[in-house]
């Protein structure tokens, strides 16, 4: 029988109940009052524990707060490296399921028996984790694939864990600023996001065959799944046999340094080209096969990037690579949502950090040491990223650390500058002015329609080549008189490019920036004859 909304609440409070007891046991009764669990002022100092203790206690509260903890554990903007380090020791292992307790599920997804399907079944697993657990078949045609099976009851586990955790959200960010400042609202529900996909098979299933298909022209494998038996509670895909990078590691293997070059052109063009990547993209995720190519498997951890957010992440990086540390706080500050913030100290702080590696050698830098430092002075500022921000960071970091195991001398952010020249390059090409040129029309008609003085004010700018530049507080400028003529060239590159960057999610500004670029120095040729 369906469970009422009255039974849900009581078992709710049981859960609740059941919480205290057990941080009582690991000594976390302040943390409890901190989160508002117990009575008390949370807002007086108390000892929340140590890091160790809390581990410990997500580690008994299962496999829903040990998954939590190693989300937490990519958030360095929120918390301290001491807490960073030991939240990464969270590991999704469990008992793997006896056969027998899979078997019902393995039968209900396939809607036949297991010996239709395939000619061997596996009863051992080799490999098992909170949410699923995979083990080895044969087709009846003889093709070797691997099995994926949700555990039992899990979804069940996760949906009414997912309901205390937002309730405990809701107490702590009520009584305690501090958690208040670290979105607990925000990170859960991209948390249950996440959750929500890694328990449908057949999401993880769409995504490997999404993002697969972009790496294919890279010489990068995926495994293909047999969509006659995917579905929510279980999948079957290719088994894919290569040699594991780890043995590449471990000295075993061969080629580290072309696998390392392989692997973050893979990586970096999902993030930047793609949009979507595969976000755990560890050592035990990647095998080089036996033509040579690089295989990613388990896509069960996947980044999103909007085109708007992959836009604001080329504002920073421009921003950075200039020095515009101005720039750099307002795209900061935009993604915390914060507006209580000192502004000039936090640029100021910024311009110090970005300073400290002028000058320095790319191969002497580490992503790892320069998001360290970002890290701690948003956690300085109070200030979070979004959660799709700090996976995106996370990939990254797992990827640095990758190459630079499989070859010390690797230089990922320099590898990184011909792909973002490329991005460039296909924005304000032939291609993308035309993608921009169709929508031109339209766009500039609404944009005359909403902003008739923006019109007159771009055309005044496209016959002046000049731009009217008001200084405050006695500052001089340009009088409509005498105008500071601007080359036209550097006009034109100038509106070629941002209008470049701006067109694919704002219409209307970016195609008129674009249409504007060659206005200029068409008015200076008519000038000149």
């Amino acid at each position: 029988m369906p469970t009422t909304d009255d039974e849900s609440q009581i078992g709710e409070r049981a859960r609740l109940a059941e919480l205290i007891q057990i941080m009582g046991r690991h000594g976390l009764n302040g943390l409890a009052s901190r989160l508002g669990l117990l009575p008390g002022r949370s807002e007086q100092p108390v000892d929340v524990g140590t890091p160790e203790r809390v581990v410990a206690l997500l580690r008994d509260l299962g496999p829903v707060a040990v998954k939590l903890g190693q989300v937490l554990a990519t958030r360095e903007d929120l918390l301290g490296p001491e807490w960073v380090r030991a939240l990464s020791t969270l590991q999704d292992r469990v008992t793997p399921l006896p056969f027998e307790a899979l078997e019902p599920t393995i039968l209900a997804a396939l809607g036949s028996p297991i010996a239709d399907v395939f000619a061997n079944f596996n009863r051992e697993p080799i490999a098992a984790a909170s949410i699923a657990q995979v083990h080895a078949a044969t087709l009846r045609d003889g093709t070797e694939v691997v099995v994926k099976v949700r555990r039992p009851g899990i979804a069940e586990r996760v949906d009414a864990d997912l309901r205390l955790l937002r309730r405990i959200a809701r107490l702590a960010a009520r009584h305690s600023p501090e958690i208040r400042r670290l979105k607990p609202d925000e990170l859960l529900r991209f948390f249950a996001e996440s959750l929500s996909q890694e328990m449908d098979l057949s999401a993880e299933a769409a995504a490997c065959e999404s993002i697969g298909a972009f790496l294919q022209p890279l010489g990068v494998r995926t495994p293909a799944f047999y969509w006659d038996q995917v579905g929510r509670r279980i999948n079957v895909q290719e088994r894919l046999d290569g040699m594991p990078v780890r043995e590449i590691l471990d000295g075993v293997g061969e080629g580290g340094a072309g696998v390392a070059g392989r692997y973050a052109d893979a990586v970096l063009r999902m993030i930047i080209f793609n949009g979507r990547f595969h976000a755990d993209p560890h050592p035990g995720n990647v095998f080089v096969l036996a033509d040579g190519s690089l295989a990613f498997i388990d896509f069960g951890a996947v980044g999103v990037l909007s085109p708007a957010r992959r836009n604001e992440v080329v504002t920073l990086v421009l921003a950075i690579a200039g020095e515009d540390t101005r720039s750099v706080t307002d795209v900061l500050l935009q993604w915390s949502g914060e507006t209580d913030v000192d502004r000039q100290a936090l640029t100021r702080d910024l311009d110090a950090l970005i300073g400290q590696f002028r000058g320095a050698v790319l191969q002497q830098i580490e992503l790892a040491d320069i998001f360290g430092r970002v890290f701690a002075l948003l956690r300085t500022y109070r200030l979070a990223l979004p959660p799709d921000l700090a996976l995106l960071l996370r990939t990254l970091l797992i990827a640095e650390g990758f190459v630079r195991r499989l070859d010390p001398g690797f230089d990922i952010a320099a590898r990184a500058a011909p792909i973002a020249r490329e991005l460039l390059r296909e924005r304000i090409g032939p291609a993308g002015l035309k993608r921009g040129g169709r929508r031109l029309a339209t766009s500039l008609g609404r944009l005359a329609a909403a902003s008739p003085e923006l019109v007159a004010f771009a055309e005044r700018v496209a016959r002046s080549g000049a731009l009217p530049i008001e200084l405050q507080g006695g500052a001089v400028s340009p009088t409509p008189t005498s105008p500071r003529r601007a080359d036209p060239n550097i006009l034109s590159a100038g509106l070629l490019v941002a209008g470049a960057i701006l067109q694919r999610d704002h219409d209307v500004v970016g195609a008129m920036m674009m249409a504007s670029a060659v206005l200029p120095a068409a008015w200076a040729w008519f000038a000149s004859r």
